[in-house]
């Protein structure tokens, strides 16, 4: 009966392990996964988007550069780079008349090209 009991106990708690790997390598890959698969869930999610009003997309990080065109309200850009990770600093800009002066751009995908989005003019984040 004292054997029975501890084979039942060890049962459990092997059951309960086997779970638990399960569920750690399933949010292990989802997480980080392989550098090819790692690299291409940044690039399709990164983007940016703007709720409020149309955005310019410019050939190079300033007003100054050629518009190459327009984010429509409501619509999503991809970022350049994997994960839209970092920001470059580039001419100054406001994206309203009452907001402050920035200098921070992402690069974006437009066209299948590289252009530039003014950072503090778009939300951030993932993209479907």
């Amino acid at each position: 009966m004292h054997s029975a009991r501890k084979f039942v106990r060890l049962a459990a708690i092997g059951a309960a392990s086997v779970g638990l790997a399960v569920s750690m390598s399933s949010a292990a890959t989802a997480d980080t996964g392989d550098g090819a698969t790692r690299a291409a869930a940044a690039e399709e999610w990164g983007g940016g988007w703007n709720n409020t009003r149309d955005t310019t997309i410019r050939e190079k990080p300033s007003t100054t550069a050629r518009k190459v065109g327009t984010l429509k309200k409501g619509k999503i850009v991809k970022c350049w780079v994997a994960g839209c990770s970092g920001t470059h600093n580039g001419g100054a800009y406001k994206c309203t008349s009452s907001s402050p002066t920035e200098k921070d751009w992402h690069e974006v995908r437009w066209n299948g090209k590289k252009a530039w989005a003014a950072s503090r003019c778009l939300e951030w984040g993932r993209v479907e």
